[in-house]
């Protein structure tokens, strides 16, 4: 029986010589690759300047914060209704209240939802561009701007991707990217990695001190080894269960408490991304073929839907929408009997409520099928076919 494997990264030769390098010359924590890596990003993204950071949510909190003294009298900060969680314990966390705005069927945004919710004067705006499917972010930069509300870019899943004509993170006052698995650039988990892009001049000497005050991150040997065993290598280690505390703890690799402290990113991280980063076109390319190769696939059944695909489009994963009525349990269970790896979207981090309804309907729907840059149009065809077996085997449709 063929497997087919979730992809979380797509390393090669070089990410592994970097960690050799940092490993061998005692730079885990610190040294030059973060230096590196901040002038290759200014470059790519000027003239935004670029921060690098360990966690895209350390990023948001810098920038939430840099917003709220210039609008102390603002507390909401508009999200989609479909959206990250970590997103939302961040501007949580930041003494802010998150307000969701409705979505469209493909995952992002709902336009006249949103300018509706801007007439309110919310202090800003987190616009994600959900697995990687754009948000005219020409249009929503100039309602934000209109309404005076600051608007984040959040382009975590798509760094080094335009739209537009602007590389997505560009747009509005400041960007986000991240480096976390499952990403354009994969570094690894857990405070591997994010970037702060500060597009507004006005706010640029506030927020470059703010990173510069930033320690390097901690625990990242720990995260390392969890991210290779669990995430790259676990088609042949298996899941590590407690297998890797107990290593970890022989080693004497276990921070006492590494936590989500905001952190400037690793040497370590650091390394990895600028390994990485000169494939950058070669991963996009391959997963919009990945994409494609599903679309064709999907021809065959009428009953899956594909809701954010486009030609050409770039998406971090494939996010089938099964008929109404589907129990995902049964149908991740069947698929895993054939040898096909699956997971869900986000839950949706609301209670239910108007803005959140159609959210909640896509949600319990959606399912992540392998979409790494190994699959082929023939695995992909394979894939539809077993999927569209088990919802008839299981009398998963409505």
């Amino acid at each position: 029986m063929t497997r087919h494997a979730l992809s979380y990264a797509d390393w090669s030769g070089a990410e592994y010589r970097s960690v050799a390098r940092s490993l061998l010359g005692g730079g885990v924590r610190q040294g030059r690759s973060g230096a590196q890596l901040a002038l290759r990003l200014q470059t790519d993204y000027a003239p935004s300047r670029a921060y690098a950071l360990n966690y895209a949510h350390t990023a948001l909190a810098l920038a939430l914060a840099a917003f709220k003294r210039r609008r102390p009298q603002r507390d909401v900060v508009l999200v989609p209704a479909y959206i990250c969680p970590s997103v939302v314990s961040t501007i949580a966390a930041c003494g802010l209240q998150a307000q969701p705005v409705a979505v469209g069927d493909d995952l992002n945004l709902d336009l006249a939802a949103l300018r509706q919710a801007l007439e309110q004067a919310p202090l800003a705006l987190v616009a994600p561009h959900m697995f990687a499917c754009p948000l005219p972010m020409a249009e929503i930069e100039a309602d934000c701007r209109a309404a005076g509300v600051f608007l984040v870019d959040d382009a975590a899943q798509v760094a080094g991707v335009r739209h537009q004509g602007r590389l997505l993170g560009t747009f509005g006052d400041v960007g986000l990217l991240s480096f976390a698995q499952s990403k354009t650039i994969v570094t690894g988990i857990r405070g591997s990695g994010g970037v702060l892009l500060v597009n507004a001049p006005a706010l640029d000497d506030e927020l470059a001190a703010a990173c510069a005050a930033l320690p390097p991150s901690p625990g990242r040997l720990a995260a390392l080894l969890e991210f290779c065993w669990n995430y790259l290598w676990v088609e042949r280690t298996g899941a590590s269960g407690d297998h890797l505390e107990r290593l970890l703890d022989a080693l004497g690799l276990r921070p006492a408490d590494a936590g989500e402290v905001q952190a400037r990113i690793s040497n370590l991280d650091a390394g990895i991304a600028l390994a990485q980063w000169p494939r950058l076109d070669a991963i996009v390319a391959a997963r919009r073929t990945v994409a494609a190769h599903y679309h064709a696939a999907l021809q065959e059944q009428d009953a899956i839907g594909f809701p954010q695909f486009a030609p050409g489009r770039y998406l971090a994963r494939v996010m089938l929408l099964l008929p109404e009525g589907s129990d995902l349990a049964a149908c991740r269970a069947g698929l895993r009997q054939q040898g096909i790896q699956t997971r869900l979207g986000y839950r949706v981090p609301f209670a239910e409520q108007a803005a959140t309804r159609h959210a909640q309907a896509l949600a319990a729907r959606l399912l992540g099928v392998p979409s790494g840059p190994r699959i082929s149009a023939q695995d992909s065809r394979d894939i539809c076919r077993q999927l569209g077996r088990t919802l008839s085997d299981f009398h998963l449709k409505a």
